[in-house]
């Protein structure tokens, strides 16, 4: 089985780069992605609408990817 996500999914968005950002997945094979800002935060949504394209909370990640 490969590791790419399939076609179908949308792209995160700014959340692929954001050091706040983790991907949740659960025993059925969903992939999710949540915010880890919104634990502090409650103007941030857990798991954001993909993609993200504007985050007042988006730090970018330096370095090679999770």
């Amino acid at each position: 089985m490969s590791s790419d996500p399939p076609a179908w999914r949308p792209e995160p968005g700014l959340c692929a780069d954001c050091r706040h950002a983790r991907v949740q997945q659960t025993g059925r094979g969903s992939t999710f992605w949540r915010c880890v800002r919104a634990e502090t935060d409650p103007a941030f949504a857990r798991y954001p609408r993909l993609p993200v394209r504007v985050c007042r909370g988006y730090e970018r990640v330096l370095g090679p990817s999770r």
